[in-house]
């Protein structure tokens, strides 16, 4: 896929540091991708390539998939611009926040707000997984996929390595047969 333009490592720094302050729970996931895809930076199949990377490696998976998507568009540099802009404001803005809240624990109306915040992100992370998936409706093992994950990791309790293993491994599984589905219609 090519790039629109290569932008600046300025405007990628800003764009994800405005991400990064705008944004919370599963909204970064989905505004990231609003920003990168609409300003031509990667498409939608690279996209989930590297939320789908950034989801499984190790760390905070919002910084592991600006870096992802730093690197796609400038290299290292555009990677370290990226971590950069998604890391520097939210460390600030946790430091504010950090402090107002000690300083105002005993305040019921500080309690209130928590709880709307702990409700809007748990919204926000449901909207983001029905935006994410959407494209994948029409594949309905994908689906299922989805479902009994979240079930087993939220009902069941199953440990996260063992979904991985399992489901992932079903997912991997599914999409190599898929594949080569495609590649013996395609060769006949």
């Amino acid at each position: 896929m090519s790039v629109k333009s290569e932008p600046s490592l300025l405007d990628i720094a800003l764009t994800f540091a405005a991400i990064s302050s705008t944004a919370f729970g599963g909204g970064q996931k989905a505004s990231m991708r609003q920003q990168v895809l609409s300003r031509g930076w990667m498409d939608q199949e690279r996209f989930m390539d590297g939320l789908e990377i950034a989801q499984v490696l190790p760390g905070p998976n919002i910084l592991n998939l600006a870096v992802y998507c730093g690197q796609r568009v400038r290299g290292i540099p555009g990677a370290v611009a990226a971590f950069l802009g998604a890391s520097v404001p939210p460390f600030v803005i946790v430091l504010i926040a950090g402090a107002l809240y000690f300083k105002f624990a005993a305040n019921p109306y500080v309690h209130g707000a928590l709880r709307g915040c702990a409700a809007g992100a748990l919204g926000l992370t449901a909207g983001n997984a029905l935006e994410l998936t959407w494209d994948e409706r029409t594949q309905w093992i994908r689906i299922v996929l989805v479902a009994v994950t979240a079930l087993a990791v939220s009902l069941l309790k199953m440990p996260l390595l063992l979904v991985l293993v399992m489901f992932g491994g079903a997912g991997i599984a599914n999409e190599y047969l898929r594949s080569r589905k495609k590649a013996d219609g395609a060769a006949s």
